[in-house]
């Protein structure tokens, strides 16, 4: 059996809760169409206001993966600065079982039932030996919040009350050619949905927002759920204890080999895959 196979099963064995159930976000009730109009623009500055709102956050949170072939949940505490710096550890129920941190140019993780320490690039690629999901890490960091990751809006963007969901819907291009679509609540005007689309036509993402609640004066979603359909990867998270902005040391995003373990340079092997966090096989 391949190096990635026997990892994975370390850990599922470690790592699963038994019992747990998916995390979803509750769909929106359908609401007719408000009498009061808004504008496309008003509702994307919304969205660019809660994320200058965000420089740092940590929570506590139950995470549920679906993938092609199994379906897993875990406990874990993610904690992230944006853009571009993430801490996950999972937790099992003698202490942290797996974690990864990666200060922005650095990635490092180490599983400790293996006693395995994995380090290299922060790129994408190697991100995805833990996330298995395709995407970069400032992506990442800004989907694990309950945010569109950040892209450049080109153009007038569109907007229409959506009839079936009952919500606004926003749509604009983007800088590299792709487009965003937003689905807005008509009462509280937050996001409910959000879906990228490459220049090509594929899906990039599809992320889904609730259960919204104000923490440090802005308003977060305790419920958040993105997936990849390209690679078949749904999570749901559903966060506890949320605190933002607070300081993080810069020490918190990368650690150093414990002494003993078999150390793994992820720059220098393309077959062998590490353990995952967030979508754990």
């Amino acid at each position: 059996m391949r190096e990635r196979a026997r990892l994975g099963l370390v850990a599922v064995a470690v790592l699963v809760v038994g019992g747990c159930t998916a995390l979803r976000v509750e769909p929106e009730t359908p609401r007719s169409e408000p009498t009061t109009a808004v504008s496309a623009d008003t509702l994307l500055a919304g969205i660019d206001e809660r994320s200058a709102a965000v420089q740092t956050f940590r929570a506590l949170a139950q995470m549920h993966y679906v993938g092609s072939s199994d379906t897993l949940a875990v406990k874990e505490v993610v904690a992230v600065e944006r853009p571009n710096r993430l801490r996950i550890e999972m937790m099992s129920a003698f202490g942290v079982a797996l974690q990864i941190a990666s200060d922005g140019s650095r990635l490092c993780a180490y599983h400790r039932g293996d006693r395995t320490f994995y380090r290299g690039r922060a790129t994408a690629a190697n991100l995805s030996r833990f996330t298995r999901l395709d995407l970069e890490l400032a992506d990442v960091v800004d989907l694990l919040i309950g945010l569109p990751p950040h892209r450049e809006w080109r153009g007038r963007p569109s907007i229409a009350f959506d009839r079936p969901q009952g919500n606004w819907r926003v749509e604009t291009d983007l800088g590299d050619g792709g487009s965003l679509t937003v689905w807005f609540d008509p009462d509280s005007l937050l996001p409910v949905r959000a879906t990228e689309t490459s220049a090509a036509g594929a899906v990039r993402y599809i992320a889904k927002y609730g259960n919204y609640s104000v923490v440090s004066g802005v308003a977060m979603p305790a419920a958040v759920r993105f997936e990849v359909p390209a690679q078949e990867a749904k999570i749901d998270l559903r966060y506890s204890d949320v605190s933002l902005n607070s300081s993080m040391n810069a020490g918190l995003f990368s650690f150093d080999a414990p002494v003993g373990s078999k150390i793994v340079d992820l720059d220098a092997v393309g077959s062998i895959e590490s353990p995952s966090t967030l979508a754990v096989r």
